[in-house]
């Protein structure tokens, strides 16, 4: 991670910085203790040019010191008089949004740094019911306070739904009894085959998959002749497991 690059100053108050801006989202100054998420502004640095930059804090340690990246080693951190501290601006989560978990209680499931999506706001103590997306206890749901929760940015919202997506497939696969990528002798694929048949169209597996191989599949080419290839399984979709299929026993 190192020095963060492109925070821009928002607003100043007697020569010092009050809010900021770090991709897609402000940042203002807070006092208090650090937070996973937050950004430091060291003021007494380890070198001369640290003074001024901008890190983020992934941990905070059990003296309470802030724990980032400088770019040479990770785990420096910093005491709570040696940085000025500025916390994302608080935006009441909506339902469908994706969130960072910080401040988070260890009594309950979840992990500080892990993300969620929120499924339900019902207003109350703790109003968001969230659906975690990563860590130790992904695909479990927890119920969050807004001082539990911040809203991720665009690259972690890109990074959690590439988990989310990547969980579904597998749970789809998971469901007929196989790993993803799976295939086995009578499948019904749909194929990607410029390479292969000079088209694109529906086949069947005719041989399982070898080594490093997708599966052979024989389908009609571009001619109108019935052709097997060995297909690379990233050019592969599983239309209908041969354990569906009406014309087999």
């Amino acid at each position: 991670m190192a020095v963060l690059k492109g925070v821009k100053t928002l607003d100043m108050m007697g020569g010092e910085i009050t809010k900021v801006a770090y991709k897609d989202a402000e940042y203002e100054r807070v006092e208090g203790d650090a937070r996973v998420g937050d950004l430091l502004s060291v003021t007494e640095g380890i070198y001369h040019e640290d003074v001024g930059e901008f890190f983020e804090c992934y941990d905070v340690d059990c003296d309470g010191d802030a724990v980032f990246d400088d770019g040479v080693c990770r785990g420096v951190a910093l005491e709570r008089s040696t940085y000025a501290l500025f916390r994302k601006k608080h935006v009441r989560l909506k339902v469908g949004d994706y969130a960072k978990v910080v401040n988070w209680p260890s009594r309950f499931k979840g992990v500080e740094g892990d993300f969620v999506k929120v499924l339900i706001d019902d207003r109350k103590y703790r109003p968001f019911h969230c659906e975690l997306l990563n860590g130790n206890y992904v695909g479990r749901k927890i119920w969050a306070r807004e001082s539990e929760l911040v809203l991720a940015t665009e690259d972690e919202v890109a990074a959690a739904k590439e988990a989310e997506a990547k969980r579904s497939i597998e749970a789809k696969w998971a469901k007929i009894g196989r790993k993803v990528g799976e295939y086995k002798v009578g499948d019904i694929v749909a194929y990607d085959g410029l390479t292969y048949f000079q088209n694109e169209g529906i086949g069947e597996v005719i041989v399982d998959s070898t080594y490093n191989r997708g599966p052979k599949i024989g389908a009609i080419d571009a001619r109108g002749d019935l052709e097997e290839n060995y297909v690379t399984k990233s050019s592969l979709t599983l239309i209908t497991p041969v354990e569906a299929r009406f014309d087999r026993g």
